[in-house]
């Protein structure tokens, strides 16, 4: 069952605030994706772990049809309302769980998920299950949370994760997401590592993450060597975050 009944505890109870979140709806993250992924009126993709809607959104304006998928119904629905105040119709919103659709082969002219591979526990077949859902030429789009290469980063910025965030898995560096890829039906477009920042407290808040584990990621960031400190800068306003881009194109 991996981890699943954790992500729908922990996103369920807190869906209206990732329909809400600045950082999911990001317009220049979101319109960066449309210029990559190039999607046309005759497309039909599907939108993994949907989470606010924010993704399927974007690609509605542009496509002829939009699935929409998440394990939690209270995510769903979030999406489904914030779709609705756009006046978008073209969405179809279901309950699935990415290591195992109930969706036939080679559906999809785009496969796409944004902040949301970090949570799946069996990460080698989900990915394989997007690929599966791809028609042949069809586009393969990620953007993930993400660490720089190396053991501490990939340790220690995974530990912040976890404390703040039960339900979180791995964040993938770029190394890694390099080895994960190799073994897909892919050819790889363009890869992108992109410094962010999160805004405190909100990125605490918008979890709920208890005042213990807050003190706790501080401890680590300060922990950090000097080549770490440098990579991961922070103070009480901000801590500092990678994401990794992905488009990639089904052979």
């Amino acid at each position: 069952m991996g981890n699943q009944n954790e992500v729908r505890k922990n996103f369920g109870q807190r869906a209206s605030k990732y329909r809400l979140s600045t950082t999911h709806g990001n317009p220049v993250d979101l319109e960066r994706m449309i210029n990559l992924i190039k999607p046309t009126s005759d497309d039909i993709a599907l939108d993994i772990a949907t989470g606010g809607g924010h993704t399927a959104i974007a690609l509605a304006k542009y496509v002829n049809r939009v699935v929409a998928i998440d394990i939690s119904p209270e995510m769903l629905a979030e999406a489904e309302m914030a779709s609705k105040q756009e006046s978008i119709s073209n969405i179809a919103f279901r309950t699935e769980d990415v290591h195992n659709f109930n969706i036939s082969d080679s559906r999809f002219d785009i496969v796409a998920s944004r902040f949301a591979v970090h949570h799946f526990s069996d990460v080698k077949r989900a990915l394989r299950e997007m690929c599966r859902v791809l028609k042949p030429g069809g586009k393969f789009y990620i953007l993930d949370c993400s660490v720089f290469d190396g053991e501490e980063p990939e340790k220690e910025i995974n530990r912040i994760e976890l404390l703040r965030d039960s339900s979180h898995q791995c964040s993938y560096s770029p190394r890694l997401w390099h080895q994960l890829l190799k073994e897909l039906p892919l050819t790889i477009d363009h890869t992108s590592l992109l410094k962010e920042q999160y805004e405190l407290p909100r990125w605490f808040d918008r979890m709920g993450t208890e005042q213990n584990s807050r003190e706790e990621i501080f401890r680590i960031l300060n922990s950090l060597s000097a080549e770490g400190k440098i990579r991961y800068p922070f103070c009480d306003d901000y801590i500092t975050t990678y994401r990794f881009e992905i488009l990639a194109t089904k052979n």
